[in-house]
């Protein structure tokens, strides 16, 4: 019985090893390809499988913020909307929350659904006050619709 047990605490081992290696690899091959436009398939792919195979893995949150400006590169707005929610629900004390939501306020914006973008740059604002973000969902709100060139003063600005 002894030996059954050591084997079958090495064979644990052995696979819990295993399986660190493997998320290990699917996490830095995505977060690498996440570096150029060029291999960004390849990084929407492998975070993909890493946040599938492995969704309670610490990197997860950062997994999920590099696939989300991936998909967002690959003009996958609605996928990435989404990994950015995820991130938010599933790590809502994460760093790239405040990021997330200026982001899902963004792509709304850029999609022409001004409500939604509104909202979700009003929730910037309301959650992450002092926020270098907040400052810039207060302008965004304030020119929703605009290209930013009509941001810009329509007079010049008089030297004194």
């Amino acid at each position: 019985m002894v030996r059954f047990m050591s084997l079958f605490f090495a064979s644990l081992l052995l696979a819990c090893s295993g399986q660190n290696k493997m998320a290990d690899a699917l996490f830095e091959e995505g977060e690498n390809a996440t570096h150029d436009v060029a291999t960004h398939p390849v990084a929407e792919a492998k975070l993909a499988e890493f946040l599938a195979q492995f969704p309670d893995d610490p990197r997860a949150e950062v997994a999920l913020q590099a696939l989300a400006r991936v998909l967002i590169n690959l003009q996958k707005y609605k996928e990435a909307i989404a990994r950015y929610e995820t991130l938010i629900e599933r790590f809502p004390q994460s760093r790239y929350c405040v990021q997330a939501r200026f982001m899902i306020g963004y792509i709304h914006d850029q999609l022409g659904d001004y409500e939604k973008a509104r909202s979700a740059y009003q929730q910037v604002v309301d959650a992450y006050p002092t926020s270098e973000l907040a400052d810039d969902a207060k302008i965004s709100i304030q020119n929703l619709g605009k290209v930013p060139e009509q941001w810009l003063r329509s007079k010049p600005i008089s030297e004194e």
